[in-house]
């Protein structure tokens, strides 16, 4: 993918306290093994950090999040982390963004060089892989806009667990009236997203450990 290799700008969101240890432990392996040259693990947002308490919540997050389900203040959290890279200076972009319990190939560079956009294909997101099989080219075919590469399927999500962020699209995504990959599955008319299609994945999310979201949304609704 033209100017995407292992210098890009890549930031890793995790909550960095005792329990995401493992899932940085594990995902920092990974990023090294890959061969990633510039990589920031930043603080996600938390409800704590956000004084959600106090402050409410802000007004970029309406829908769901605005009643009194605090169950899911973790996610509303984690979709302000996400819009923050979203919103960058169209200068600092292209940027991969990963939560902290995706799985990265080893060949990951490799692969992804042999991936592009065709000329006069304009992009937003890409994604780096799917687990939801309506976005296949066997379910999705006339999705195919290249080898290894598939326009979003509309209305069907792709999890934001690892992708590569090629222009702004905060100004087009909010406000935010439900979790982050669904209303990006429902914005394909107005926010050009796309999916990598390759075995092995270049990424995945891990399901034996715990993701950023659900480990904010069950310390709230434990409290």
């Amino acid at each position: 993918m033209k100017n995407i290799d292992a210098n890009t700008r890549t930031f890793v969101i995790s909550t960095l306290d005792d329990r995401a240890r493992e899932r940085i432990r594990r995902i920092s392996k990974h990023l090294a093994r890959a061969g990633f040259q510039n990589v920031d693990i930043v603080q996600a947002r938390t409800p704590e950090t956000e004084d959600f308490e106090n402050q409410g919540l802000p007004p970029v997050l309406q829908g769901r999040w605005h009643t009194d389900l605090r169950d899911w203040w973790g996610t509303a959290a984690c979709a302000l982390s996400h819009l923050d890279f979203m919103k960058l200076d169209p200068s600092e972009f292209p940027i991969m963004v990963f939560e902290d319990d995706a799985i990265i190939d080893f060949n990951f560079f490799r692969y992804l060089a042999e991936i592009d956009f065709p000329e006069g294909v304009a992009w937003d997101i890409c994604h780096l892989s799917y687990f939801n099989e309506n976005l296949s080219s066997a379910k999705y075919p006339q999705g195919v806009v290249h080898e290894n590469l598939l326009r979003c399927a509309p209305n069907e999500i792709t999890c934001t667990y690892s992708y590569v962020l090629n222009r702004p699209v905060f100004d087009r995504l909010v406000p935010l009236n439900e979790e982050i990959d669904c209303q990006l599955a429902r914005m394909t008319d107005t926010i050009q997203s796309f999916v990598i299609e390759h075995q092995p994945p270049l990424t995945a999310p891990d399901f034996a450990l715990q993701s950023v979201r659900m480990e904010l949304d069950d310390i709230s609704l434990a409290e």
